[in-house]
């Protein structure tokens, strides 16, 4: 399934950015064919222009005829020379002059370009009384004709240039080959650069899909068991036909003591759904947490008793903080509750409160069984327990440490935990403290 869904994703990348690429690269082909179009287009017709005023000086001097370099204007010619490395004999330019019946009167044609088979622009030049660009191909060379009616006011006629193309061709088609090479070379590497990083990108969904998947494993398993044991205790109970309900007292015990269990599990998956969906909000009220850390001992108080737990405090006082009381007096509990039910009788609880640079630093310590390296990184994973049979004897559903970090963490809070088997457990709760 998640490769097929990587395939579509590199699939998907890789279809955009080689449309982009591709109208990158036409806009770049026909900017650049635009560009050369439009300088050699306005060559012709600046020189155009340069034989008529040279022509109109003539009859108005009386000098001869002064034929004009075709190559005087340098920028345009500057402009094929740096960018594409052409030299003035490549752009073979020639042109005729007509009179006003039409009749040749000048030529310069030293490429030998075959002038006369333009001579249908003239007419229509003539007839029209404009100017036009034309382009034709003879011999398999293209060939771009300037053909220009003017009227000087002593002399009227047609002027007609042609200038040879095929660089211009040559240019565009090398620039057309490199922009498809380029193309074909960059969806290679992006390909391989998409399918690298589709990978990277469905990484946190296919360890969403495993940790829902373990999560339903999990809550399925820990139900199954608690209605198991209710289930057998309740037969057991219901085969004593004859006893009364005072001698079927332990098999009741037993189920109802399992209930609680799964009551308790129902309750924390349903809140850690909440989690999930942002359903569960956090109030942002001012709480005395060194009040809150002696309510919760005090709440304890017979649990300590019972597994002859001894219970250090050392608070600091007045340590204000904004949250939500109950969220917070929750987290509380569940690390409590964790340090008694890991302790060994006799044992010994810890809990510290102090303040660090606007910070409130809170330890909860026992000395139990303590936490194995490996699984230490794991301990706030849903369902995960180092020692699941202890685990189930003490009623823990291994959801609570998840969910006091997520308490801890929405209060803009950090948690961690050292821990050495046989030694104890510490938590370190860091959270911010009111201004």
């Amino acid at each position: 399934m998640f490769r097929k869904l990587r395939i579509r994703f590199t699939l998907s990348t890789l279809l955009i950015l080689v449309v982009f690429l591709s109208i990158l690269s036409t806009a770049v082909y026909l900017g650049t064919k635009k560009l050369i179009t439009s300088s050699s287009e306005g060559m012709l017709a600046g020189t155009a222009d340069r034989i008529i005023r040279t022509e109109d000086d003539r009859n108005n001097n009386g000098n001869d005829l002064i034929i004009p370099d075709l190559f005087e204007n340098k920028k345009v010619m500057d402009k094929f020379e740096n960018l594409f490395a052409v030299n003035d004999p490549k752009l073979k330019v020639g042109y005729v002059m007509y009179d006003n019946m039409l009749d040749v009167v000048y030529i310069r044609n030293s490429a030998d370009i075959p002038y006369d088979e333009f001579e249908k622009y003239v007419l229509d030049s003539f007839q029209d009384r404009n100017s036009l660009f034309s382009l034709e191909i003879i011999d398999d060379v293209e060939y771009r004709i300037y053909t220009k009616f003017f009227n000087t006011g002593t002399k009227a006629g047609v002027v007609q240039l042609y200038q040879d193309v095929s660089m211009e061709t040559f240019i565009l088609e090398h620039l057309k080959h490199s922009l498809l090479f380029l193309i074909i070379v960059s969806s290679f590497i992006l390909a391989v650069i998409s399918w690298h990083l589709a990978g990277k990108s469905i990484r946190p969904v296919m360890e969403s899909w495993k940790r829902q998947k373990e999560f339903i494993a999990d809550a399925s398993h820990e139900l199954r068991t608690p209605l198991t044991v209710i289930q057998t205790n309740l037969d057991a109970a219901m085969c004593d036909n004859s006893g009364t309900i005072a001698e079927n007292r332990v098999w009741l015990d037993n189920a109802y003591s399992e209930t609680e269990v799964m009551s308790k599990l129902v309750g924390e998956l349903l809140m850690l759904a909440k989690i999930d969906s942002n359903q569960v909000t956090i109030g942002n009220g001012n709480v005395d947490l060194t009040d809150l850390c002696r309510r919760t001992v005090d709440k304890f108080a017979e649990n300590f008793k019972m597994k002859d737990i001894s219970v250090e405090m050392n608070l600091e006082e007045g340590i204000m903080i904004s949250g939500d009381e109950l969220k917070l007096t929750q987290m509380l509990s569940i690390l409590t509750d964790n340090a008694i039910k890991y302790s060994e009788s006799p044992g010994k609880y810890s809990i510290r409160l102090n303040s660090e640079k606007n910070k409130a630093i809170l330890k909860i310590s026992d000395e139990g069984v303590g936490i194995s390296d490996e699984d230490l990184h794991r301990i706030f994973d849903r369902f995960y327990r180092a020692d699941k049979a202890r685990h189930r004897e003490e009623g823990g559903t291994g959801l609570g440490l998840s969910i006091a970090k997520w308490i801890v963490e929405n209060h803009g809070g950090k948690i961690k935990v050292d821990s050495t088997v046989d030694i104890g457990t510490t938590f370190t709760v860091e959270l911010p403290i009111n201004d």
